[in-house]
């Protein structure tokens, strides 16, 4: 009873309730435990409460009222986050999962990341400061800054890296600014403040035949391996 929203890994469920609790079900090692035969996070006080949970296809990270985290599953995918466990103590403000691998944007603009194959930023952890949003597809994350910039981290085939061997995209003036991104299963395209598009990665990554329609872009949709672009004019 008493329960208010419910998340998934690939095996396993995660049910939120309206006093911050958590209850958990499924496969043990993606998440249907919290730990060793335990299936509740039980808050000890207000602070405490569970107010999100979030996923990965292995694994949950919860995100309490105080800004901490708490993360349970498949150890590799992100359900040990013990190797940053001091970074998630408080200001975390929202996560986001590639298919192993979680970030947490924190209140500061900065970014902890942990789990499988793409959880390592430090490439870039220079770079990622005063970060807005962060997007990802199954093997690279993508982190959108507060003056329109892009930082890319993860695997260069599914658009870890903008070209090869640059993970960032820097606007030259204001309409050349990043607002939003989008992605197929393996690439990024964003949409500039001109309505201007910019792609990278894998399938969709590509945009050469189109390059010159690609203009008053308002907004844009994906497939598992394509993007489709709506423009002003309809």
């Amino acid at each position: 009873s008493g329960v208010i929203q419910i998340f998934s890994t690939k095996k396993a469920f995660a049910a939120l309730k309206n006093d911050g609790s958590v209850v958990t079900w499924g496969d043990d090692d993606l998440g249907g435990e919290i730990s060793s035969g335990v299936n509740t996070l039980t808050p000890s006080e207000n602070n405490d409460i569970v107010i999100q949970i979030f996923s990965n296809y292995y694994a949950f990270a919860a995100l309490k009222s105080d800004g901490s985290v708490v993360t349970w599953g498949r150890d590799w995918a992100g359900g040990d986050s013990s190797s940053v466990s001091s970074d998630l103590t408080s200001g975390v403000i929202q996560i986001f999962s590639t298919e192993k691998a979680f970030v947490a944007l924190k209140n500061d603009g900065s970014v902890v990341t942990w789990g499988g194959l793409v959880g390592d930023s430090y490439s870039v952890t220079s770079n990622l400061t005063d970060v807005i949003q962060i997007f990802s597809n199954y093997y690279a994350f993508a982190a959108l800054k507060s003056y329109g910039s892009v930082v890319t981290w993860g695997n260069s085939n599914y658009g870890g890296e903008i070209s090869s061997g640059v993970n960032t995209l820097t606007p030259s003036d204001n309409n050349d600014r990043v607002i939003q991104i989008f992605s197929t299963e393996t690439a990024f395209a964003a949409l500039k403040n001109d309505g201007s598009v910019v792609t990278w990665g894998g399938r969709g990554g590509d945009s050469s035949s189109v390059s010159s329609n690609l203009t008053d872009v308002i907004q844009i949709f994906s497939t598992e391996t394509a993007f489709a672009a709506l423009k002003n004019d309809g």
